[in-house]
């Protein structure tokens, strides 16, 4: 048997992880099945609370084997991977790790540019012809993934430069993005996030065959104009089956994930696998419309838009689960967040402490007086005394007129 559920005190470097003896929403963990590459990694678990952990043999190292050689995973190099939104590891120093953010954040830029561009063709083409090119959109997603996979938090954080107003495209890019994300947080196999993130992609499509002004909810929208912006998930299903596409979950998932509330009302215990990843969609559509004012109301903080998600489903086991992890996977404070002090000063996040998601590490790039610190100046929060420093907000980089990648490269100089 490939599996071995040990103490956590047997743990070691090279051992292949797959289980732990609590959720792993209480851990600081995104992925849930990996190899340990660093000691700083066990030390996280151990900060959570965790006693027993179960590994895979056949993926990684035995007790014994730990016993008998050191271990060597051979990972993916640390200089170029970047940490997830919920990072474990941390670079020996900061200058790395400044320099591994700030070119992956330009990646991401580039990378979401020119994503952004290979949708509007598919859009257009919908508007032009009533279908959607299919195995454009697969391709797309497929290449996607990869990178996703890699620069987690630089491809959320290219979402906060977005502008309030989006497009159904940038939309679309975004609920794709955020649902891979977190559907590599809950172990989705590759295949299963494929279609995910396709269905998160073009659950809108249908938008793209009402008028224009159609396209976006007000509080003040009249009946039939609502009803009208109501029909777009059948819409968007009559676009896709006219298309071609057989695809059953997708289709379930543009079908259903404008109503998820009424879709698992009737299930009894854990939704079937379509009806969760219509869920999944459906929470981070929503999350998206909060944060850029899509229905209706001012545009929201991330900490406001899951304030209010996970209100709004408190009373709704299922659902406020999803939102926890939609909460887990972002964080409190995401690596490329802008926040500010009690103190006045104003700083990037540029390392996540392990068991400490509240206490990042920071670049200071602005003083209590509101004057550029040039070199920016490194703060650990989690070693700051007891009634220190410690963050009050986050901040729009756009708003407060700083660069978040030029701060990052200001520090790698």
């Amino acid at each position: 048997m490939a599996h071995r559920t040990i103490p956590l005190s047997n743990l070691k470097v090279g051992m292949y992880l797959i289980g732990v003896d609590r959720s792993w929403l209480h851990t600081p963990f995104l992925r849930h099945k990996f190899v340990i590459s660093a000691q700083s990694e066990i030390d996280a678990l151990r900060a959570s609370g965790i006693a027993q952990v179960t590994i895979d043999t056949a993926r990684g190292l035995d007790v014994a084997d730990s016993q008998v050689k050191p271990a060597d995973p051979s990972p993916v190099p640390e200089v170029q991977v970047e940490p997830s939104l919920s990072p474990t590891l941390n670079s020996a120093s900061p200058e790395p790790t400044a320099v591994m953010l700030a070119d992956n954040l330009a990646l991401a830029k580039q990378r979401r540019t020119e994503w952004i561009n290979r949708i509007n063709r598919i859009f257009d083409g919908t508007r032009s012809t009533g279908l959607v090119s299919y195995a454009e959109a697969s391709q797309l997603v497929d290449e996607m993934i990869g990178f996703i996979f890699e620069r987690q938090a630089a491809c959320y954080a290219v979402m906060g430069l977005r502008e309030q107003d989006p497009t159904l495209q940038e939309h679309g890019l975004t609920v794709c993005t955020l649902s891979v994300i977190i559907g590599q947080a809950l172990a989705y196999p590759r295949e299963v996030l494929q279609r995910v993130g396709v269905a998160a992609l073009l659950h809108d499509v249908g938008l793209a065959r009402l008028p224009k002004n159609i396209l976006k909810r007000t509080k003040s929208m009249p009946p039939a104009q609502q009803a009208l912006y109501d029909s777009h998930p059948a819409q968007g299903l009559a676009v896709l089956e006219k298309s071609g596409v057989c695809d059953a979950e997708v289709l379930f998932i543009v079908k259903h994930h404008h109503g998820v509330q009424t879709l698992l009302a009737n299930a009894e215990g854990q939704p079937g696998e379509d009806r969760a990843y219509s869920a999944l969609v459906g929470i981070v559509d929503q999350y998206d419309e909060l944060l850029t004012g899509q229905t209706g109301g001012p545009p929201m903080s991330s900490n406001q838009a899951m304030t209010q998600l996970y209100q709004r489903y408190r009373d709704h086991p299922y659902l406020r689960d999803q939102v926890s992890y939609l909460i887990r996977a972002i964080g409190v404070f995401p690596l490329y967040s802008l926040v500010a002090l009690k103190s006045g000063e104003v700083g990037v996040v540029g390392a996540i402490t392990p068991g400490k998601a509240h206490l990042p590490i920071l670049y200071l790039c602005r003083d209590a007086r509101g004057a550029s610190c040039a070199p920016p100046l490194e703060l650990d929060l989690g070693q700051e005394p007891e009634g220190g420093r410690s963050i009050h907000d986050i901040r729009d980089p756009r708003r407060e007129g700083i660069d978040v990648e030029s701060v990052l490269r200001q520090v790698a100089a």
